[in-house]
């Protein structure tokens, strides 16, 4: 689930309940929502629901309003102007931002306003510490889902559900016949295709369960390589994104200017904020069997593969940080960035004694952030709880 917070101000209550429950979602202020959704098919950003906060917090901070705006009626002018949107501003999957479900969760404080005229969302008052609301978001979200499932079987596209998991594929090419719902465009779906063509729609706790013990087995297969490990990522790119609207870009090849190549892994590109060279991230896989630690037990030290690890993602950055490479790599990121942070995903989590050493191998590396499998699935199997 993608979730797009928007207002005023981030509500620091409910960002804080979705980070609890592993939920991914960004904060976009009110005033630059409808500009970036319109730039969404250059910058990839989606989403299945937005979701607006009416609360003391989001109050204007003037104590004069002579044009009588209020926190509700902001939020009412934005829907409105959401639902007016041209069906070719669509997220590059090919669904329509107009017809993106919007929540509006209300304060007591501000019932006394109402809400006085018709609105094209679903409005709910706020519940103390939100799980109410955090249920209500995932119920709307699932039915928009379903909605969505069942126009896209309508128009052609063929729909399966296996293992819990809701997956569409191009029976019939959408851009070859132009198709349009209520909710799909079919000329704005860009995706360039995964492994056949199919991409996941939905995944209900039986399909995360599913995903969850592939996984599972998976890192725990000695035989595993590094490019089995790649191919599930690629096609579930959402176990390496934890609770911000993200995407990962598979095998993004850097050349220098003598011809050598560089091919990291994955480049994990923010949605929002591009421009901050500290929401991106470097990230490289290494296998799950492969030892962290090295050293006698009073002087715990990362292992070679590591290292190698480490001195291999630090040679991205060093590519990154020279400033001949600026050019070509706003070309192939549309950003000119520079500092990009550093990750390598590799063997699994220790236990007892070894975690401290763990956490003092990776003080003395703080450049560099080690993670393991077993945190990854660890994210994933809190979807389930």
């Amino acid at each position: 689930m993608k979730i797009i917070l928007t207002g005023n101000r981030e509500p620091s209550i409910l960002s804080d309940s979705l980070n609890e429950r592993h939920w991914a979602f960004e904060f976009i202020p009110l005033e630059r929502l409808i500009a970036i959704l319109k730039n969404s098919s250059q910058t990839g950003l989606s989403a299945d629901v937005i979701v607006s906060v009416v609360h003391p917090d989001s109050a204007f901070e003037t104590g004069s309003n002579h044009n009588n705006v209020t926190p509700a009626s902001s939020v009412v002018k934005l829907v409105k102007e959401l639902r007016s949107l041209e069906s070719f501003h669509a997220m590059k999957d090919g669904r329509k931002w107009a017809s993106i479900p919007f929540l509006m969760i209300v304060s007591s404080i501000f019932s006394d306003q109402g809400i006085r005229e018709p609105v094209d969302a679903t409005v709910t008052d706020l519940h103390g510490d939100y799980s109410e609301n955090l249920d209500e978001i995932q119920e709307v979200v699932s039915q928009y889902r379903q909605r969505l499932l069942d126009e896209l079987d309508n128009i052609g596209l063929m729909v399966t559900y296996q293992r819990g998991i809701y997956r569409v594929g191009p029976a019939l090419t959408p851009r070859d016949r132009a198709v349009e719902g209520e909710f799909y465009y079919g000329a704005a779906d860009t995706r360039d295709g995964v492994r056949g063509s199919y991409f996941t729609v939905d995944r209900d706790a039986f399909g995360i369960q599913y995903e969850v013990e592939t996984f599972d087995a998976l890192i725990n297969d000695p035989k595993v390589t590094e490019l089995d490990l790649q191919r599930f990522f690629e096609e579930n790119p959402h176990f390496l994104i934890s609770t911000r609207l993200m995407q990962a870009l598979p095998h993004v090849p850097l050349i220098d200017e003598h011809g050598k190549l560089l091919v990291p892994d994955f480049v994990i590109k923010p949605i929002v904020a591009v421009q901050r060279d500290s929401n991106w991230e470097i990230l490289d896989l290494k296998h799950p069997q492969a030892k962290l630690l090295a050293g006698p037990s009073n002087h715990k030290r990362f292992s070679q593969d590591v290292v190698k690890a480490i001195n291999q993602v630090k040679d991205y950055k060093d590519h990154f940080e020279n400033p001949a490479h600026a050019t070509a790599i706003t070309n192939l990121l549309g950003h000119p960035l520079r500092h990009p942070r550093l990750g390598v995903l590799i063997g699994r989590l220790p236990a007892g004694t070894e975690m401290e050493a763990l956490e003092n191998a990776q003080s003395r590396e703080p450049e560099v952030r080690i993670v393991t499998y077993d945190e990854i699935l660890e994210t994933q199997k809190q979807l389930i709880r």
